[in-house]
């Protein structure tokens, strides 16, 4: 096989130990037994972007930031770690390193609010008692006006006259 022969010789020129970017992309892909036409498409790029990747030919490129993507996911596809490439091709073109994501305290040290469900209740209890100060006159007038007065009888109480102011009729056909 000649991949072994293809890994070898880069390495040996002019006492360079370390590979360009892209002839590293491009030895995995051999050993992966992967064509140029196959990476482009599964990548879903343009054979030319692969090729200038590979060859690294800055100037057939787009933007940095781009090509640090298409190398991550080359490098994925190949085995390689994609974030090293990304970092060596930042510093091989002399651009921006990559952007890191970087988390930023937020929390104050000034007004600390309680928590929600402290305010609910509060509101809560505000919104029962300001209910019951409204409902007030007419809890009172149900209250005053339930008590029976002098000429009013209770409710389920019946008050019969005296037994000899009531006159008794007569019955027909009976003397007496």
């Amino acid at each position: 096989m000649n991949a072994g022969p293809v890994s070898e010789g880069p390495r040996g020129n002019a006492g360079d130990d370390r590979l360009s970017v892209g002839r590293q992309l491009s030895e995995a892909r051999k050993k992966q037994r992967l064509d140029i036409e196959t990476v482009a498409r599964t990548l879903k790029l343009d054979t030319g972007i692969v090729r200038a990747l590979e060859s690294d030919d800055r100037d057939s490129l787009p933007a940095t930031i781009f090509v640090q993507g298409y190398l991550r996911n080359y490098a994925r596809l190949v085995g390689l770690p994609g974030d090293e490439l990304a970092h060596a091709y930042a510093a091989q073109s002399e651009a921006l390193p990559p952007l890191k994501v970087v988390r930023i305290d937020t929390k104050r040290k000034g007004l600390r609010l309680p928590p929600a469900r402290l305010i609910r209740n509060i509101i809560l209890v505000l919104l029962a008692i300001i209910m019951a100060w409204l409902a007030y006159p007419f809890i009172e007038k149900l209250v005053t006006s339930g008590e029976p007065g002098e000429d009013e009888q209770a409710p389920g109480h019946l008050e019969l006259p005296p037994a000899d102011m009531v006159p008794v009729p007569e019955l027909p056909g009976r003397d007496g």
